[in-house]
């Protein structure tokens, strides 16, 4: 017989025995720790629930702030850089439409998706007014370049 089986790891009691629950004098007091657990459950679902809620508004409220924001750019945006600044502004408006949108679905918020989606769409007809004359559709053609 070796050293280590000699070695006790651990001790095994044979006779099981029936554990008591500890004294309601013993339970810790004060105002979480009432008789509503499962409340306390609900509580903190419905808290997260309202706090997701919360942050979609935020999103929203800055996508639409940005989208508004943008009709008075204070940059040239006929050609050139200031044109590619305001593409990618107008592009940040879809994308954080889009954004919203997703989560509204997830959330199941119908009204404010549907706002969502007016802003998405409001960021797509600013891009929409500036890219078009530059491909040739429109009657007025401009450049992407300055000359």
């Amino acid at each position: 017989m070796s050293a280590y089986d000699k070695v006790k790891v651990w001790e095994v009691d044979e006779t099981p025995r029936v554990r008591s629950r500890p004294s309601p004098s013993s339970r810790p007091r004060g105002p979480e720790s009432g008789n509503n657990g499962p409340r306390r459950f609900e509580d903190t679902k419905e808290r997260a629930e309202r706090n997701a809620k919360l942050g979609v508004w935020a999103r929203l409220l800055a996508v639409a702030l940005l989208g508004g924001a943008i009709l008075w750019w204070p940059y040239v945006r006929s050609c050139g850089f200031g044109l590619a600044a305001y593409l990618a502004a107008s592009s940040m408006i879809v994308v954080g439409g889009v954004w919203v949108v997703a989560c509204t679905w997830i959330l199941r918020m119908a009204r404010t998706h549907a706002v969502a989606m007016l802003v998405a769409l409001w960021g797509v007809a600013l891009i929409t007014i500036e890219v078009l004359p530059r491909v040739g559709y429109a009657a007025q053609s401009a450049s992407w370049l300055c000359r």
